[in-house]
């Protein structure tokens, strides 16, 4: 598994994604890595260079990187990093959001990505990360837990009025971190 950043070489792909995160209802827990009204491929693709360079964001946006995860040559999922945090990402959002697709959950897709995307972090010298997921995700809260999320409080999202779990990832912390996987 390797995390790429969005190219037309995975094109095809992506739109295997997208299709799949439609039948399922889930096409807004794409987030930015979904191609918005009006944009063709390739202008989403600009975008999210854009947004990984901070350049034409709305003041409410952070500064992000999207890569797709790829296994087998195939996307099975995406993951944003967020470079940064303003107040609406740390009451709701945090650092990252994942989605994987349907047909490959239960694969450990989502524990080895959000591995590799401490990684990432790491490289950056950002020494904790805010990752979050509402109540009801018992999958995402497991997939946390077991890359050392430690749960800080639980408050209530006045968007969805669902309880979001917002836990912090200590990622320079030695027992998570090590010389074989920075």
């Amino acid at each position: 598994m390797k995390l790429v950043l969005p190219c037309e070489k995975y094109k095809n792909s992506y739109y295997e994604l997208i299709k799949m995160a439609e039948l399922n209802g889930e096409i807004s827990e794409l987030g930015n890595a979904q191609i918005k009204n009006g944009e063709t491929f390739n202008t989403m693709l600009n975008r999210l260079k854009n947004r990984r360079r901070g350049l034409n964001i709305s003041k409410s946006d952070v500064p992000a990187t999207v890569y797709w995860i790829i296994e087998k040559n195939k996307i099975v999922g995406t993951i944003d990093l967020r470079h940064k945090l303003n107040k609406s990402y740390y009451e709701r959002l945090g650092h990252i959001a994942y989605y994987i697709k349907p047909s490959e959950r239960n694969k450990g897709y989502a524990t080895k990505v959000l591995a590799l995307a401490k990684q990432k972090y790491a490289k950056k010298f950002i020494s904790k990360i805010l990752v979050t997921c509402y109540e009801d995700n018992a999958f995402s809260s497991k997939v946390i837990e077991k890359n050392g999320g430690i749960l800080k409080e639980k408050v209530k999202d006045e968007v969805t009025n669902k309880i979001i779990l917002k836990y912090v990832i200590n990622i320079l912390d030695d027992n998570i971190v090590t010389s074989k996987t920075a």
